[in-house]
């Protein structure tokens, strides 16, 4: 028996996007961040390793934004950031959700990271945050 070949995953749809924006926004506003975390987690329970290329990484990216841009109400980083982690994760890919924080002026912020880069952030950007310990596992 062979082994399976590593395929690399499609990118979300437009509207899997949307879907999974709209579930993870009324997941904050009513359960709050950690039980949408945690059933993320569950919802995501690690696959196989896919082979990633950046064109699927940056089409995800896209299609996320292109999606928060045009939601009803508000879509910030931290609802993007966890729709963009679910929506990769759920296809095998390897991606951690990060939240940082800067002490002054103070403000927080949420990105996704593929290896230990930041996809949906400019690297530069995110360095000025202090990142807040991993609960990603």
């Amino acid at each position: 028996m062979s082994a399976r070949p590593l395929r690399s995953p499609s990118p979300p749809s437009l509207l899997g996007c949307a879907l999974a924006l709209v579930a993870v926004k009324l997941a904050l506003m009513v359960v709050g961040f950690g039980r949408t975390f945690a059933t993320g987690r569950w919802l995501v329970r690690r696959r196989g390793a896919e082979v990633v290329t950046p064109a699927v990484l940056s089409d995800a990216v896209r299609r996320v934004a292109l999606v928060a841009a045009f939601f009803p109400g508000r879509a910030l980083c931290l609802e993007q950031s966890v729709t963009l982690w679910l929506l990769l994760r759920r296809r095998g890919i390897d991606a951690e959700l990060r939240l940082g924080v800067q002490p002054y002026p103070f403000g927080a912020h949420a990105w996704v990271e593929h290896r230990g880069e930041p996809v949906n952030e400019d690297p530069e950007f995110v360095r000025t945050f202090t990142i807040l310990p991993s609960f990603a596992r």
